[in-house]
């Protein structure tokens, strides 16, 4: 949020979760549109996300090793919540465990883990019952003899069930903490903002959130509009 020469407050909201501990306060907002259509109701919340995949992987490495993939953030987040298995070594690579030590120091609470490269983690392989995490720009395994592979998303595809399984052994989670539908237009109505533009560059949903927030919260909106200017290199 910033604050104008003539005391207008202007805000943009980025990604966000809800509910929110605290919301900007502003005059004119621009929102984010992930979700801003009816229909994005999540019928789950991710608390239950959580433990849909504490369960897989709880299950899955029992029989053999469990793979799971996912970008920055959300692998670290599944960490977190992997740290109730403590029985199965994770195992991660020298790179990711640099960015763990980082996540660590910004209050992530992540346990134990092997680093692939090292003894521990040749033991850890060995057993066959172990829990492999693979960051950005990793190699995932296309083919593998035996285990669970698991794709984490931080997107939500289908709003009813956090869980698509793609056969016995594939399977994906869907771990966003990003506010739904619902929650957007809670977030518009906190922020106090008596003006809302709806950004129309990612989310694809912007002229539906636009309608609602004005036909619902009774707050003027309009989608932002796209404009190509050789000044922004365009």
């Amino acid at each position: 949020a910033v604050e104008l020469e003539d005391g207008t407050r202007v805000g943009y909201s980025g990604d966000f979760q809800w509910p929110l501990a605290e919301v900007i306060e502003v005059d004119n907002l621009v929102v984010d549109t992930t979700y801003g259509a009816p229909q994005c109701i999540r019928k789950y919340s991710q608390e239950e996300a959580e433990e849909s995949l504490l369960d897989i992987v709880k299950k899955s490495v029992r029989h053999g090793p469990v793979h799971i993939k996912a970008h920055r953030g959300t692998l670290h987040r599944a960490m977190q919540v992997l740290c109730e298995l403590e029985r199965w070594p994770m195992v991660v690579s020298n790179r990711l465990a640099k960015e763990i030590y980082d996540y660590r120091e910004c209050g992530y609470a992540i346990g134990s883990f092997s680093i692939l490269e090292s003894l521990d983690g040749a033991e850890a392989l060995k057993t066959g019952r172990y829990i492999r995490l693979y960051g950005k720009g990793e190699r995932f395994p296309v083919d593998i003899p035996h285990g669970v592979t698991v794709v984490l998303s931080a997107f939500a595809s289908d709003f009813k069930y956090p869980v698509l399984e793609y056969s016995e052994r594939s399977l994906r989670v869907a771990l966003t903490d990003h506010a739904d539908f619902a929650g957007v237009l809670e977030y518009v109505r906190a922020s106090g903002a008596h003006y809302v533009v709806t950004d129309n560059t990612r989310g694809g949903h912007a002229v539906e959130l636009a309608v609602e927030i004005s036909n619902q919260l009774g707050i003027p909106a309009v989608p932002s509009q796209f404009s190509p200017s050789r000044e922004w290199g365009i």
